[in-house]
């Protein structure tokens, strides 16, 4: 952190860091592990750590589409969320199933490279 607040950008400011808690730890249930089609993928054991982040949020236009896992923490990010962008709307999505997948919101968004 101390790092990051005394760090300057490309036109000598310094950056503006501003702390996101984190949810809880989330992990795999035996009964989702095993609803998940492993086909030419990795497989998710139970037990398994979720990579739960408020982070992985995705910017579009004038909003904001914020990952929630139905954690005590969730409001909390949609509070300093609204705080750093207070002219965007935060729409939150329940992301529980997208982590099942290995992703969360920022990385299902990505654009994807035409095929030849």
């Amino acid at each position: 952190m101390i790092i990051l607040t005394n760090t300057l950008d490309a036109k000598g400011r310094k950056i503006k860091v501003t702390k996101l808690h984190q949810p809880g730890p989330l992990f795999i249930t035996k009964e989702e592990a095993e609803g998940i089609d492993v086909c030419d993928t990795m497989s998710r054991e139970p037990e398994q750590r979720m990579p739960a982040s408020y982070a992985n949020f995705y910017i579009a236009n004038n909003a904001i589409i914020l990952p929630i896992f139905g954690d005590k923490y969730d409001d909390l990010a949609v509070k300093t969320l609204q705080s750093v962008y207070p002219n965007h709307k935060i729409e939150t999505v329940m992301a529980r199933e997208i982590l099942l997948g290995g992703g969360n919101i920022h990385c299902i968004t990505q654009q994807q490279p035409t095929t030849k």
